[in-house]
């Protein structure tokens, strides 16, 4: 039963979020994980759907910071799968004040790569992120350029749009607004 647990847990999920009345006519991409700034970045893109109807596309790309500590415990393959419950649940408790269009994605592989394919797939407008949690790892990204934003900015055509853990979001109505937000937001 536990194995079965864990590969279920490790098996791409996709969670189709309500249809809205108006089909969308855009696409944007937003990369999710438990960082403030990641959650930060799924509410500005929320308030961007609106302005720009758009189809959130929400991925949480599955990394050594949902495997539990101790993996030799005797709950290690539970506290992973509610870890990834947990993420699921927090992103779709977000994106319940989105009366349009989301898809919530849980993925294993190489976040940038992940989030590139999701947004060619989807022709997506553009890539929302959250900026590094900090510690010694984004440290140490940062310095190989290794770091998700970094190689999204090399090795995509769209617009990469980083959210800080200290974003405010605010009430975007327009379309005009939405677009100037999302470029006083962009940075390379």
């Amino acid at each position: 039963r536990k194995s079965q647990m864990l590969a279920d847990a490790r098996r791409p999920q996709r969670i189709e979020g309500p249809t809205a009345a108006l089909r969308p006519t855009s696409q944007v991409v937003v990369g999710f994980d438990r960082c403030p700034a990641s959650h930060h970045a799924l509410r500005f893109a929320i308030e961007l759907a609106a302005p720009l109807n758009a189809h959130l596309h929400v991925a949480h790309i599955i990394d050594l910071q949902d495997f539990p500590v101790d993996p030799d415990g005797d709950d290690w393959e539970q506290c992973f799968a509610d870890t990834l419950d947990q993420e699921r649940a927090t992103a779709c408790d977000l994106l319940s004040a989105l009366p349009g269009n989301w898809t919530y994605y849980a993925h294993r592989g190489d976040p940038a790569h992940v989030l590139a394919a999701l947004a060619d797939t989807h022709d997506a407008l553009m890539i929302i992120l959250g900026t590094a949690c900090g510690g010694l790892m984004s440290a140490i990204d940062r310095f190989l350029g290794a770091s998700v934003s970094a190689r999204l900015i090399r090795h995509t055509h769209r617009p990469v749009v980083l959210c800080p853990d200290t974003a405010v979001p605010t009430k975007l109505t327009t379309l005009e607004q939405a677009l100037a937000a999302a470029m006083a937001n962009c940075t390379a």
